[in-house]
This record gives C-alpha cells, structure tokens and sequence, in this order.
C-alpha cells in the first residue's frame, strides 16, 4: 500500500512539474507591455484617465 502512495504521488508532482515547464516556455510577451499606464488630467474636460493616451469621454489626446 506505501509503495502505491509514494508512486502516485511521484506520478502526480511529475505531471505537475512538466505542466509548469510547458507553461513557462509557451507563454508570451506581456500583452499589455504597449499600454500607456501613466495617470493624466485631461485638459479639455478634467476628467482624470488612468490608462491610455486619449479621454475616453472628450477624445481629447494626452499632450
């Protein structure tokens, strides 16, 4: 019976460890990497943004 355990566990960490390789190697570049993040007022309306590079109320583009 300990013999089974042991192996199913080692069974188990090992179908976890590979997913975890599998993963790390697939996984892209950041996708929000181009996103502007930088909080700004916009001049027109007043409205505070908190991503991007134009006021989702005026359009008005960050200067």
């Amino acid at each position: 019976m300990g013999l089974y355990l042991i192996t199913f566990f080692l069974l188990v960490v090992g179908i976890i460890g590979i997913s975890i390789l599998i993963a790390s190697r697939n996984r892209e570049e950041d996708a929000y990497s181009d996103l502007e993040t930088g909080e700004w007022d916009c001049p027109e309306c007043g409205f505070h943004v908190q991503a991007g590079t134009a006021c989702i109320y005026c359009g008005a583009e960050k200067k």
